[in-house]
């Protein structure tokens, strides 16, 4: 029977993203070969208050913003960042 390997990434989020998950920090499972944008759907999906917010942000994987498709690695470090206003 096939297994399939999973990765772990490592999820810091902020502001409003923060508030409405009530967490500032998660380790998501996902499958290996996952993209941001599978993270992305998993957050929406995990948490549907999130799924408009969600597709606003922006991603950063080891303090480096990236597009949707960029590959995620088992252990990364990865921020979602919702738009932010102020001054």
């Amino acid at each position: 029977m096939p297994t399939t390997t999973q990765i772990t990434v490592n999820v810091l989020l902020f502001a409003q993203l923060k508030d409405r998950f009530h967490a500032d920090a998660v380790a998501v499972a996902l499958p290996s070969g996952a993209t941001g944008q599978d993270l992305m759907r998993w957050f929406a999906d995990t948490c549907p208050a999130l799924t408009g917010l969600v597709a606003v942000s922006r991603l950063a994987v080891h303090c480096e913003y990236v597009s949707l498709d960029h590959p995620l690695q088992d252990h990364d470090d990865v921020v979602l960042i919702p738009p932010v206003s102020g001054g």
